[in-house]
Protein backbone atom coordinates (compact mmCIF):
# COMPACT_ATOMS: atom_id res chain seq x y z
CA UNK A 1 0.00 0.00 0.00
CA UNK A 2 1.30 3.48 -0.92
CA UNK A 3 0.88 6.61 1.21
CA UNK A 4 -1.25 9.21 -0.60
CA UNK A 5 0.69 12.06 1.06
CA UNK A 6 4.32 11.15 0.36
CA UNK A 7 4.12 8.30 -2.17
CA UNK A 8 6.25 5.91 -0.08
CA UNK A 9 5.19 2.34 0.83
CA UNK A 10 3.33 2.09 4.13
CA UNK A 11 4.86 -0.28 6.66
CA UNK A 12 2.49 -1.52 9.34
CA UNK A 13 -1.11 -0.39 9.69
CA UNK A 14 -2.18 2.53 7.50
CA UNK A 15 -4.41 5.37 8.64
CA UNK A 16 -7.51 5.24 6.43
CA UNK A 17 -9.51 8.39 5.75
CA UNK A 18 -12.78 7.87 3.88
CA UNK A 19 -13.26 10.42 1.09
CA UNK A 20 -16.64 11.24 -0.39
CA UNK A 21 -16.88 12.58 -3.93
CA UNK A 22 -19.95 14.19 -5.50
CA UNK A 23 -19.87 11.57 -8.26
CA UNK A 24 -20.68 8.86 -5.73
CA UNK A 25 -17.23 7.29 -5.85
CA UNK A 26 -15.74 6.99 -2.40
CA UNK A 27 -12.02 6.24 -2.66
CA UNK A 28 -10.25 5.92 0.66
CA UNK A 29 -7.09 7.90 1.42
CA UNK A 30 -4.24 5.89 2.95
CA UNK A 31 -1.60 7.61 5.09
CA UNK A 32 1.34 6.58 7.25
CA UNK A 33 0.39 6.15 10.93
CA UNK A 34 3.07 8.77 11.72
CA UNK A 35 3.67 12.24 10.24
CA UNK A 36 5.37 12.04 6.85
CA UNK A 37 6.34 14.63 4.29
CA UNK A 38 5.91 14.64 0.53
CA UNK A 39 9.06 13.70 -1.37
CA UNK A 40 8.71 16.85 -3.51
CA UNK A 41 8.38 20.01 -1.42
CA UNK A 42 5.48 22.26 -2.30
CA UNK A 43 6.24 25.84 -3.24
CA UNK A 44 4.29 28.15 -0.94
CA UNK A 45 5.77 31.53 -1.97
CA UNK A 46 6.79 32.98 -5.32
CA UNK A 47 10.30 31.93 -6.36
CA UNK A 48 11.24 35.47 -7.46
CA UNK A 49 10.61 36.95 -4.04
CA UNK A 50 14.26 37.80 -3.29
Amino acid sequence: MICDRCGEPIKGEAEVIPAHAPSGAAPDIYLHPYPCHPTVPRQTAPADRW
